[in-house]
C-alpha cells in the first residue's frame, strides 16, 4: 500500500469505542426511541388557552415597537415637503395603521378560544394603531399639508403674515 492510502476495515478496532463517556454525556438522550415510546407533553386546555392570550398580548402590543422607529423615520425625513417624506407619512403612519384596523378579526381570529376573552388585547391593538395614525397627522401638521386657517378654506381671506424667522 502507498502512504496515501488509508485501510478502513483497521478502523472498526479501533481503541476510541473503548474510551469512557465525556462529564454530562447521558446515553439515554443519544439513543434512539421508537415512536410508542415518545411522549410529547401534551398542554391541557388552560395551558393552550393561556398561551393563546399570551400570544395575542405580543401581536397586539407589536405597534407600540414600531413608533420608536416611525418617530426615528419621522425625524430623518425632515419638515420640509419631498416626496420620500409625504410617502414616508403616507405609508407609515396612515395606510398601514389603518389597514391593521381594518383587519383587527382576521388578526385575532388565530387567537380565539372558548377560555379567553381578547376584547382588551383587541381593544390595546386598536389603540396603539390610532396612537400611530395621531403621529401622522402630526407630522402633515408640521410639513404645513394640513389646512388649519381660515385661509387654507377661503380664498377671499389672505394668508397670514409672518413677522419674523427664527432662523435662514
Amino acid at each position: 500500500m502507498s502512504n496515501w492510502t488509508i485501510n478502513y476495515s483497521s478502523l472498526a478496532n479501533n481503541s476510541s469505542s473503548k474510551l469512557p463517556s465525556p462529564r454530562g454525556f447521558k446515553p439515554s438522550t443519544s439513543q434512539k426511541h421508537s415512536r410508542s415510546e415518545k411522549t410529547a407533553p401534551v398542554l391541557d386546555r388552560h395551558g393552550q388557552a393561556e398561551l393563546k392570550m399570551k400570544r395575542a398580548w405580543d401581536v397586539a402590543l407589536a405597534p407600540a415597537k414600531s413608533i420608536p422607529m416611525s418617530l426615528f423615520m419621522m425625524y430623518m425625513s425632515g419638515n420640509s415637503l419631498q416626496i420620500f417624506s409625504v410617502v414616508i407619512t403616507a405609508t407609515m403612519l396612515f395606510i398601514q395603521p389603518i389597514k391593521a384596523i381594518m383587519s383587527v378579526q382576521e388578526t385575532f381570529s388565530r387567537f380565539e378560544s372558548k377560555e379567553s376573552d381578547l376584547t382588551l388585547p383587541k381593544l390595546s391593538f386598536i389603540g396603539l394603531q390610532v396612537i400611530v395614525v395621531l403621529l401622522g397627522i402630526y407630522r402633515v401638521n408640521s410639513m404645513g399639508l394640513l389646512p388649519n386657517t381660515a385661509s387654507d378654506w377661503l380664498s377671499f381671506i389672505k394668508p397670514k403674515e409672518i413677522l419674523e424667522f427664527a432662523a435662514q
